[in-house]
């Protein structure tokens, strides 16, 4: 049976992918950190669907903790034939107003932990074998402003990486980029201010999490396809914005 990891997958679009991945036959490696009771409770749900689950706890914001999490992963389950690097810090600040610290866990969480993970299957992967990686990037950074400064900061470096792999030219793995666009209510938004805030991307709505899905299941169909970027927003990084939809 194929594996798939899923970082972030307690809830939200990491739980979504990791149904879509479990109704797809995968054997699913769920990743949580201060959510890991509920990533406990979806691995519990899974399982009873017949669905072979574990759940790994670990701490990004940490090296050490990375590096142990990527050492147990390889050792317990080889190199996952599907990563999907979902795990991210989403805290508001400003330039002028920001912090050392939150920029370097930002930089650990986006960066340093998809970085090593990669690279820790690479090594992993049995000859022959091939290696689908899509890290969840922002479409914010088609269309920068300056709020969530570290967050956005981090997303950057991601979507550097992905492109670096992506020139690598290595079929063996492919490393995808997804910018999804406004899916959740985040920040300072009511569900009020959500609706309203949605209704200003040009289709009108929020994007759904199934369409995030669609793809990577799509890229899975299509395993002779070089990897690439792909926003999924609605047509949202086309239009110009000073500030972070949930506060203009």
């Amino acid at each position: 049976m194929k594996t798939a990891l899923v970082t972030g997958a307690a809830s939200r679009l990491g739980e979504r992918i990791a149904h879509f991945l479990a109704d797809r036959d995968y054997s699913i490696v769920l990743h949580a950190n201060r959510s890991a009771d509920k990533a406990r409770l979806l691995a519990r749900n899974l399982a009873g669907k017949g669905v072979e689950t574990h759940v790994v706890v670990a701490d990004f914001a940490n090296q050490t903790s990375i590096a142990h999490f990527c050492g147990e992963l390889t050792a317990r389950f080889g190199a996952p034939d599907v990563i999907v690097n979902n795990a991210s810090v989403f805290e508001h600040d400003f330039p002028g107003q920001a912090e050392p610290e939150k920029l370097a866990i930002s930089l650990s969480v986006h960066v340093l932990a998809p970085f090593s993970i990669i690279e820790a299957a690479a090594k992993a992967k049995k000859p022959g074998a091939q290696v689908s990686v899509f890290n969840i990037l922002d479409h914010k950074l088609l269309n920068l402003n300056p709020d969530y400064y570290s967050y956005t900061l981090g997303k950057s470096a991601l979507m550097a990486l992905t492109e670096m792999w992506r020139r690598a030219e290595r079929p063996d793995v492919r490393v995808f980029g997804l910018l999804p666009g406004l899916m959740f209510p985040s920040g300072p938004q009511t569900d009020e201010r959500f609706l309203s805030d949605s209704a200003k991307i040009p289709t009108g709505r929020a994007t759904p999490p199934e369409q995030v899905c669609a793809a990577i299941g799509f890229y899975l169909d299509h395993p002779d396809m070089p990897a690439q970027m792909l926003p999924i927003d609605g047509g949202e990084n086309l239009l110009p914005r000073r500030r972070d939809v949930a506060f203009e």
